[in-house]
């Protein structure tokens, strides 16, 4: 999940959809012409800018980006982008379409799961390459096809040719583009460097998970890497979307899970091996974290497998959608679903973030604060009923999340936002 930054003026924030018309459409495409710096776009759908002729320049993410003709730009969701000067008219392709879908359809190719999941990471952290002259001809060859097969979304009125295999057909060509876009920057950055940042980041994981145990704070892991320790948290909130002590928490309660299942060790023994001070404080984080009790979870999943095939992945989708059905419950709980759909909690987490990088309860918050930022930014609802209305039950909690995934409150976010429709309309609450 990105985080949403401090913008110098209100940012519009753009809903999810890959077209305006349908739906259900997995991709869109579109011709678009820039003539003068531009408002700032939060995006909630993903796309490609390949922007043919001008100049100017493009700030995504915070960070600001020369365009020159063939510049090829990657927005993933939620990524905040303007176009911050004009010197020459702009005259892009616009290629939007549904990034979970996609998501999916990567994870579910055998044995190439780690580099799926490495492939959209890239998009997010590298969001702008500049093409030569091979690689501009092998990019216009994708995009005429994506035109063809498509149509251009602004000049249409009725859907696109029920073609054959059009949608795999589609899904192929935006899978192309992603992969010979890490291609492309890859040739000019150098595969090394990258693999260099993408092996400390993993490091740190990787030793706070062999190091769960001992007494780590964020100090000490910061200084064992030789990093400060506001560096250490920005890496990991870049990589995980959470903080140190909340990505610590979760490795213990991961491990604490299998000693309950598969150990009949007590609890102090287990809080030993995790890392908590005592049985008490493991009891407490577990609660927080699980929903039940360590004695209760042991007794409903002790001495059980839980094993992980592909066979199961229907189970992932299925709990997802479920939680977007139903995230306005304000009793929606890991254990109710887990249940309902004949699953450990444990089980169920470790489907959810294999195939949607999210667990139970970050999805859930995550629909809810998205929901929100829709109805703060286009109704006259108080903040705190839109708390209620999105599933929460006091205005802490959900004050909480909302810094949490929107790095600001709920009050500053609908000071700042307007909402733009995936058609171009806009809806300014504050301008009523």
């Amino acid at each position: 999940m990105q985080e949403v930054i401090f913008v110098k003026k209100p940012a519009a924030l753009q809903d999810n959809l890959a077209a305006a018309f349908e739906p259900a459409t997995i991709c869109s495409f579109d011709y678009e012409a820039i003539q003068a710096p531009t408002k700032a776009l939060i995006h909630q759908a993903a796309r490609f800018l390949y922007i043919k002729h001008g100049r100017g320049t493009i700030e995504i993410g915070g960070v600001e980006y020369a365009i020159v003709p063939n510049t090829l730009v990657a927005i993933t969701p939620w990524k905040i982008s303007e176009i911050t000067a004009v010197q020459e008219s702009l005259q892009l392709m616009r290629i939007v379409y549904d990034y979970q879908y996609i998501n999916s359809v990567l994870k579910g190719v055998p044995g190439s799961e780690e580099d799926s999941s490495e492939l959209l990471r890239f998009l997010s952290m590298e969001p702008v390459v500049y093409l030569d002259s091979v690689q501009t001809a092998y990019v216009d060859s994708i995009a005429e096809h994506l035109k063809i097969e498509l149509g251009v979304e602004s000049t249409r009125i009725s859907p696109p040719p029920d073609r054959p295999l059009a949608q795999l057909y589609v899904t192929n060509k935006i899978i192309e583009l992603m992969i010979m876009y890490r291609r492309y920057v890859m040739a000019v950055r150098g595969e090394k460097d990258y693999e260099k940042d993408i092996a400390a980041e993993n490091s740190i994981l990787s030793y706070l998970y062999a190091h769960s145990a001992e007494r780590l704070t964020l100090s000490s892991v910061a200084g064992a890497f030789f990093i400060s320790e506001s560096t250490l948290s920005k890496r990991i909130a870049d990589t995980t979307g959470t903080t140190f002590s909340k990505l610590l928490a979760s490795i213990r309660i991961e491990k604490t899970s299998d000693y309950l299942i598969y150990t009949d060790l007590t609890l102090d023994a287990i809080a030993m091996l995790t890392g908590f001070v005592d049985a008490s404080h493991l009891s407490k984080h577990f609660v927080g974290q699980v929903g039940v009790t360590p004695i209760k979870y042991r007794k409903i999943y002790g001495k059980t497998k839980t094993k992980f095939n592909r066979t199961n992945k229907n189970i992932a989708f299925q709990i997802t959608n479920y939680i977007y059905k139903n995230y306005t419950m304000e009793k929606l709980t890991a254990s109710q679903v887990a249940s309902q759909f004949g699953v450990s909690v444990a089980e169920m987490n470790r489907l959810m973030l294999y195939h949607s990088d999210m667990n139970f309860e970050t999805l859930l918050n995550f629909v809810r604060i998205n929901r929100a930022c829709e109805l703060l930014a286009s109704t006259e609802y108080y903040v705190i009923d839109v708390a209620f209305e999105v599933g929460y039950n006091n205005i802490k909690t959900f004050n909480t999340n909302f810094m949490k995934f929107k790095g600001m409150t709920p009050t500053e976010f609908r000071s700042r936002i307007t909402l733009q429709k995936a058609d171009g309309s806009e809806t300014d609450r504050n301008k009523r």
